[in-house]
């Protein structure tokens, strides 16, 4: 049975890797930069994990204001974007390609009972890509727990890096629990890769935790975060 996210793809277009339109349902988070996490599965079109910085907009609106002060007033921490059908495959060429996505902003999971909160005219700019990597359910079982940190210093976050089925997404808010390590003050908040010490990769971080990590690297020197906020987790999706 399709997924819901295939709900409104377009017919198959011709493209190299076999992906077509479709509707790329994400996860949406900060509040000084507007950042998007994609809501993979480990079948095509939807087998990328990928971490978007966007900037919004919207005939006589301010789209971005209106999910501020949403999110604000309800205190919901799932808030997703549902785009008209688009190819997301371009966003992982090198380089990606320039893309303005078209839809809708939803308080909570837009599949399990979500709400509108905007028009579905909404347009998401993607002015970078902080992360894209085609999924692999074949891929070797990973080591050890690893992470991606994306944002800025002041606003960091954290997602899960999905490796092979059995999976789980997750995204959490992160902050620097000792001064920040010197790498970050070159950081431009794309993403990057983190080990996570003393867990199994099938363990996920918990809200509220202060976890010891470093930079993919075993020369890198250990730092502290704390887990203040989980956004999302989810299992589902990622089972096969």
């Amino acid at each position: 049975m399709p997924h819901e996210h295939d709900h409104g793809a377009a017919s198959p277009q011709a493209h190299p890797q076999g992906d077509h339109a479709a509707v790329h349902g994400m996860l949406i988070v900060g509040e000084t930069r507007l950042l998007m996490s994609h809501l993979p599965m480990f079948h095509a079109p939807h087998d990328y994990q990928m971490l978007l910085e966007t900037a919004l907009s919207a005939p006589g609106s301010d789209p971005f204001k209106t999910y501020l002060d949403d999110r604000k007033a309800s205190m919901e921490k799932v808030y997703t974007w549902v785009p008209k059908p688009f190819q997301l495959s371009v966003l992982a060429a090198d380089p990606p390609a320039p893309l303005t996505m078209v839809g809708t902003i939803f308080r909570g999971h837009f599949e399990r009972g979500g709400v509108a909160i905007t028009s579905d005219d909404v347009e998401a700019k993607v002015t970078r890509v902080l992360y894209a990597r085609r999924l692999h359910p074949e891929a070797p079982p990973p080591a050890d727990l690893r992470y991606l940190i994306f944002g800025s210093p002041a606003e960091a976050f954290v997602a899960h890096l999905i490796t092979r089925p059995p999976d789980f997404d997750q995204i959490l808010a992160t902050k620097f629990t000792t001064p920040p390590p010197d790498w970050t003050t070159a950081w431009d908040g794309a993403a990057i890769e983190l080990r996570v010490a003393g867990h199994s990769p099938g363990v996920p971080l918990q809200e509220g935790q202060v976890q010891l990590a470093r930079l993919d690297d075993q020369a890198a020197e250990a730092f502290t975060l704390s887990m203040p906020m989980e956004f999302y987790f989810e299992t589902g999706d990622l089972a096969d």
